[in-house]
């Protein structure tokens, strides 16, 4: 039991840090019932995605990134292809990480730019080199911190402003913009083989975190998104406006989110979740990496570049959060849908119609992302 729980938030810390932060942004204009489905549904796609990247590692019978299966499967094309996917859609989503942590801190704070990044990179570092189950403990521990966090913070703005009505605008407009940052914000399937080999190969428990792992962010966006859309239009009706037209950023929303609360406690609580999410999601998606990294170089240097390349990129390029979150959810497609689903076809030597769907959804996500 406890390794299905250290599992199930390992994949939820993995998962959170990305919707929490990107969906009030990115999805100011949908409807909530809309978003709620679309919230949910991309759930089952993350959790059925993982699945098939399991399915796999069970056939491989030890734990491998899709680059290693890919090679294995397919042959050199497709683990060119699977390769480059996972250090684009990995360092991407760690530099979004990096890029959302400095505007909090700086925003909140006022600390040099700079700086922060480089602190954060050698605090992952130190991260990435603990112990095993010092390292599950302490992920356990961060995630369920987080969880309650954002549980109060929710409930504190749910009390303090119980009924406000919000008019949404360009819902339809918006939508193809929101599909591919609703499918990163349950992008966490990199770290499939660490969850295969640390649940002992059992197929039913895997299948039972990751069903978890995806719930429990999608029950905490909705109610997160709900209460945040609630406190600003109850507050400052203007600042609405601003963030439909899509003009604040993420340090900016949690900085007015402080300044309205009411009590002392949540300004803190919202900030410290914040950055707790954030610093989840880039250890959940920098130990994805490192399975792969370490396939051909020595640990400690992969772990170097995983903390330095990010870093080393939000210093040059400021403001990319939302650029590549949306990014990496086009990219994300050849890992998490289409890959697999090749792999799995080509092996098992059937179609399954639920997959086909998926590969559909794939498209569309890529067909979003260029509209």
């Amino acid at each position: 039991m406890r390794k299905l729980i250290h599992a199930s938030l390992l994949i939820t810390g993995t998962t959170i840090g990305a919707g929490f932060l990107a969906l009030p942004l990115s999805g100011i204009n949908i409807d909530i019932k809309l978003l709620a489905g679309l919230i949910f549904f991309f759930a089952w796609v993350a959790h059925y995605a993982s699945m098939m990247a399991i399915d796999l590692n069970i056939l491989h019978q030890k734990p491998a990134a899709m680059d290693q299966l890919s090679r294995v499967y397919a042959g050199k094309r497709a683990f060119a292809i699977s390769l480059t996917a996972i250090y684009l859609i990995s360092f991407a989503l760690l530099t979004g990480y990096f890029d959302c942590f400095a505007d909090t801190v700086c925003t909140a704070w006022g600390f040099s730019r700079t700086a922060t990044i480089w602190i954060l990179a050698i605090f992952l570092f130190c991260v990435f080199n603990l112990d095993k189950k010092l390292f599950s403990n302490i992920n356990s521990f961060v995630v369920s911190i987080l969880l309650i966090a954002i549980l109060l913070a929710s409930l504190t703005i749910t009390i303090t402003h119980p009924n406000v009505d919000i008019d949404f605008d360009n819902q339809w407009k918006d939508l193809p913009g929101v599909i591919p940052i609703l499918f990163t914000s349950f992008l966490m399937q990199t770290i499939c083989p660490r969850i295969y080999k640390d649940l002992n190969y059992d197929r039913k428990k895997i299948s039972q975190a990751f069903w978890l792992g995806t719930m429990i962010p999608a029950i905490i966006y909705l109610l997160w998104i709900i209460c945040v859309l609630k406190n600003i239009v109850a507050n400052n009706p203007d600042f609405f406006k601003k963030l439909q037209s899509h003009n604040v950023s993420v340090g900016a929303l949690i900085q007015f989110l402080c300044d309205s609360s009411p009590y002392s406690w949540l300004d803190l609580a919202l900030k410290i979740l914040t950055l707790l999410g954030v610093i989840t999601s880039a250890i959940g998606f920098g130990i994805g990496l490192l399975q792969s990294l370490e396939a051909f170089i020595p640990h400690g240097l992969a772990r170097l570049l995983v903390c330095l390349i990010p870093a080393a990129i939000n210093v040059t390029f400021p403001n990319v959060f939302i650029k590549v979150f949306s990014f990496a959810g086009m990219i994300s497609t050849i890992l998490v849908i289409f890959m697999p689903y090749y792999l799995l076809s080509k092996q098992t030597r059937r179609t399954s119609l639920i997959g086909l769907a998926c590969c559909l959804l794939g498209i569309a996500i890529i067909l979003c992302e260029w509209m």
